[in-house]
């Protein structure tokens, strides 16, 4: 697998090194987080608290303590790798800005959704759609059709693709995301234990649910030579090096601060008659400048040059504790879209 690379860009970098101070600041935040809960547990009454202890409850929090160490050395090794793959310096850190604990965590989340056993509920209802489409296009010529996937996260789609044959690109503008997918495609089967729960303390059953590890990755990942990993914004990916056969996009468009601009850079990087097999939620972000219906995502598609030849409805949930009391269904839509026209 091609070594993956950070451009030198300023501000490139020092969102890099905002990424890795996130990963070493993990369990420092975790412990704020369980000094605080002490404290608030503190001011019950003592006979409150006496109650409290004779349910567990000091115990679990002493073996959440110890989760939060393992998951730490998880974090730990994926910021040892960016100094190994990107010559991050202990001096350079020391004007970073950690970026938020709860992207960590989110990142922890992930190797759980994309990488385990566990995740293979939310895998077979979002894949299938997108890897029998590619079949069905390529069928026997699949091998080393170019298929880029634009927003990758820890990259088990990607992956997945490649194992059809197909050379991917797992595109990634997350720091946190991408050193997570480098990091996975090296581990043996396995061998990597989360406790992905531990950070939510409402809608648990028992202890023993919260503080379940899962393990990753869930297969030997092999044929590495067939995929590649790239950092950055996929709209800036230009020239006849970034020319694929397809562009799938897995709960990704409606990250977009400008929906159109997205589907434009799509239309750019396939050839006449390549396609963009999309599936996902319409869940608009922060400050998107358009928030479209998807009937009007659909109407847009057919007016930039695409014919949407298939479509496909299904209900999911995202890094959902499957054992937990509260469950989120997204709503997700999916087609394959046909390059017919240049824009």
């Amino acid at each position: 697998m091609p070594r993956p690379s950070i451009a030198s860009d300023t501000n490139e970098r020092r969102a890099l090194l905002d990424a890795v101070a996130g990963l070493q600041n993990y369990v420092p935040e975790m412990k704020q987080v369980a000094a605080r809960r002490r404290l608030l547990f503190s001011h019950m009454s003592a006979r409150h608290q006496r109650l409290v202890k004779a349910t567990g409850y000091s115990r679990r929090l002493q073996d959440v303590d110890k989760a939060v160490t393992a998951n730490g050395e998880i974090t730990a090794r994926i910021a040892k790798l960016a100094e190994r793959d990107f010559n991050v310096t202990r001096a350079e850190l020391l004007h970073s800005r950690a970026v938020r604990n709860v992207r960590v965590i989110e990142l922890l989340k992930h190797f759980v959704r994309d990488w385990s056993e566990v995740g293979d509920r939310e895998r077979s209802i979002t894949f299938p759609p997108i890897l029998d489409a590619l079949q069905a296009e390529f069928g026997n010529d699949i091998a080393e059709k170019r298929v880029l996937v634009p927003g990758a996260g820890v990259g088990r789609l990607a992956y997945e693709i490649s194992q059809l044959g197909c050379r991917t690109e797992a595109n990634e503008y997350s720091h946190l995301m991408h050193l997570g997918n480098i990091f996975v495609l090296e581990q043996s089967k396995n061998s990597c234990s989360v406790y992905p729960y531990v950070h939510n303390f409402s809608h648990q059953i028992s202890g023993k649910e919260q503080l379940r590890p899962v393990l990753f990755p869930d297969v030997e990942p092999e044929n590495r030579i067939r995929i590649s990993n790239s950092f950055g914004d996929f709209m800036r990916l230009t020239g006849s090096q970034h020319m694929y056969d397809a562009v799938a996009t897995l709960f990704f468009i409606d990250t977009a601060e400008n929906m159109l601009a997205y589907i434009d850079a799509i239309h750019q990087l396939l050839p006449p008659g390549g396609i963009w097999l999309n599936t996902g939620p319409l869940k608009w972000g922060s400050s998107p400048r358009v928030e479209f219906t998807l009937e009007e995502v659909l109407n847009i598609i057919s007016k930039m040059g695409f014919k949407i030849e298939k479509r496909w409805s299904k209900k999911a949930e995202y890094t959902a504790d499957s054992e937990g009391l509260w469950h989120g269904f997204y709503g997700i839509e999916g087609w394959v879209a046909r390059k017919i026209l240049d824009s």
